[in-house]
């Protein structure tokens, strides 16, 4: 099949999806599900969020479907269409991790279940690369008191710091972890809406 007669049998598809054909709807699902799926994962890292990203692109170009433009190529709406989802997908990440760290800056000890929360959710990557990239000291002191959960006075102890000292390392860890994480999420963001091509 020439790249003409693909075209005009695509927007044939179209019309008929237009009209509510589930059998058009899946014809364009079989033709770009695949690539919308890449492009979630490699933005994504997550086989199950970028499956997310598949089923709710096309969901959402079926309930569009009586406001699509039949005169224009199909496949730059279902790319605007994944990319608003992964941007999505990306401030929720963000939002989980900036989450943790509020528990973490909220509290002086921690429950086997935060920790966990902590260490192996879906965006665990992210946030331990934040917490290695702080200085050497800086990291031993936000591990020992939000991983292990010991007390400034512990934490003290145990480093041959001052209390104060561990408070002031503590608070910059915060402060470093989530600028690290707007920093990275931010850039993903722009990643997305400059790429995620088909």
């Amino acid at each position: 099949m020439s790249f003409t007669q693909f075209n005009q049998s695509e927007s044939s598809t179209v019309d008929q999806l237009i009209e509510g054909s589930e059998h058009a709807f899946s014809e364009l699902f079989e033709a770009y599900s695949s690539q919308v799926y890449y492009i979630g994962l490699k933005y994504l890292k997550s086989v199950d969020l970028a499956n997310d990203v598949v089923q709710d692109t096309f969901l959402k170009l079926w309930n569009y479907r009586a406001h699509i433009d039949p005169s224009k190529p199909i496949k730059p709406l279902i790319v605007t269409f994944a990319k608003r989802i992964i941007l999505n997908n990306i401030r929720d990440e963000k939002r989980k991790i900036l989450k943790h760290l509020e528990i973490f800056e909220n509290s002086n000890s921690f429950s086997n279940k935060t920790e966990e929360q902590v260490i192996y959710n879906e965006t665990h990557q992210v946030y331990q690369a934040a917490v290695m990239a702080l200085p050497e000291r800086r990291r031993e002191v936000f591990l020992l008191k939000s991983v292990q959960g010991k007390s400034n006075e512990e934490t003290a102890e145990e480093l041959g710091l001052s209390i104060n000292t561990v408070k002031s390392q503590y608070t910059k860890a915060l402060q470093a972890i989530r600028e690290f994480v707007s920093k990275y999420y931010a850039i993903l963001a722009i990643a997305v809406a400059a790429g995620g091509k088909l």
